[in-house]
């Protein structure tokens, strides 16, 4: 039984979940694929070629973070890991991931640094170099990337996304997560997998509110982060 449940919020994303469907399958660590899609889209024909993927239907287009939570609900396995259908793993990352949680019991989530591409398995342009630190430093910028592992249970103590964000959801989790002891490791060795930049991707779709709600999530918690520089 895998360790890992890899949860695809399958919205407006034909043309890339077929392959980021293959892709987790391909991995060493086989994950418990958790796909939440409209019902009639043009999702829902892909999905239904993969018997084991486990399929959620809404009647809705609900926020990214909305179909994150149905997805994580229904998870089972001890580790959960966001799949965003444009980017891709390289072998063996989920596995590797999970073994590092598996040994560093203080952690609550591991993250790599990034490469960088503008098609899918075309060429590395550039890499996200990902800081270190908990909240303080989260402050500064959103810096676990597109492509985290965590623990199931920690949705047990800090609750779940919230839905009202549309591209700011996970830097408000991972800031809740921080304010509340939770620690972070970054794997300096090796990378994850590929992120794929592009014009249609939520944060650059609405690039205001993209900026609205880090701001927004910033100043709900920078009295907390001062708290812990100072002390």
């Amino acid at each position: 039984m895998s360790r890992v449940t890899a949860v695809i919020s399958a919205y407006k994303c034909d043309k890339w979940l077929e392959g980021r469907i293959t892709n987790l399958l391909e991995q060493d660590e086989h994950p418990k694929v958790i796909a939440v899609a409209q019902e009639e889209s043009r999702e829902q024909p892909i999905l239904e070629k993969y018997p084991d993927v486990l399929k959620i239907y809404t009647l809705e287009t609900p926020t990214v973070y909305r179909a994150w939570n149905i997805g994580i609900k229904a998870a089972r396995t001890e580790y959960i890991t966001s799949a965003n259908a444009d980017d891709r793993l390289y072998p063996g990352a989920l596995k590797k991931m999970a073994d590092v949680l598996d040994k560093e019991k203080t952690y609550g989530m591991v993250y790599t640094d990034i490469d960088v591409v503008t098609e899918i398995d075309g060429p590395v342009r550039t890499a996200f170099k990902w800081m270190e630190g908990g909240l303080a430093e989260l402050i500064k910028g959103c810096f676990l990337g597109p492509m985290p592992m965590w623990r199931r249970k920690l949705h047990d103590r800090f609750g779940y996304f919230d839905e009202a964000y549309k591209s700011a959801g996970d830097y408000d989790y991972w800031m809740r997560l921080a304010n509340g002891g939770v620690k972070f490791y970054h794997v300096r060795d090796w990378t994850a997998g590929a992120y794929l930049s592009h014009q249609a991707s939520v944060e650059k779709r609405e690039p205001l509110l993209s900026l609205w709600e880090a701001n927004n999530i910033r100043m709900k918690y920078r009295e907390a982060a001062n708290a812990q520089i100072r002390g």
